[in-house]
């Protein structure tokens, strides 16, 4: 009995933090591809920001993401924030969906005839349950506050 006392606490809190890893693996590989199919759409010639946006909004709400397609962004719209950036000679910024999101692009910016698409998303809302569930919470670890910022570049067709 004291073996087992002392056991389970460690046991627990690797069994939650291999779940937690699972769901963020499904998270970022969803954002991922969501990512390079919204700057593959984006790069085709005549497309609009609506349809970058939808096929983003589709691909993200596999794990309960909600992306509002507005543009600009504007504030408590979903809790997806989308950044679209085509480079010379045009250079344009537009964002889709929450405008509350702190959300830097990241890697280089795009170059003549690129567009890129930035993707982020808060890693839990404030109830710690969309779209990872705070499991770890109770033992110190906390998601509340981190987010998750994916990036693509296209050469534009």
């Amino acid at each position: 009995m004291l073996e087992f006392i002392l056991a389970f606490p460690l046991i627990l809190i690797i069994s939650l933090a291999i779940i937690e890893f699972g769901f963020f693996a499904l998270l970022q590989q969803t954002v991922t591809v969501a990512t390079i199919e919204g700057s593959r759409e984006a790069a085709q010639v005549g497309t609009t920001t609506d349809s970058v946006g939808n096929l983003i909004k589709q691909y993200v709400a596999v794990n309960s993401l909600n992306l509002v397609v507005t543009s600009p962004a504007t504030s408590n719209a979903g809790n997806v924030l989308v950044t679209i950036e085509t480079g010379p000679p045009t250079s344009t910024t537009v964002t889709i969906g929450n405008s509350d999101i702190p959300c830097t692009p990241v890697g280089p910016a795009p170059g003549t005839s690129e567009v890129k698409v930035t993707v982020c998303a808060n890693l839990t809302d404030t109830n710690g349950e969309i779209p990872l569930p705070n499991l770890l919470s109770s033992f110190g670890f906390t998601l509340s506050g981190k987010q998750i910022e994916i990036s693509a570049m296209t050469g534009l067709e």
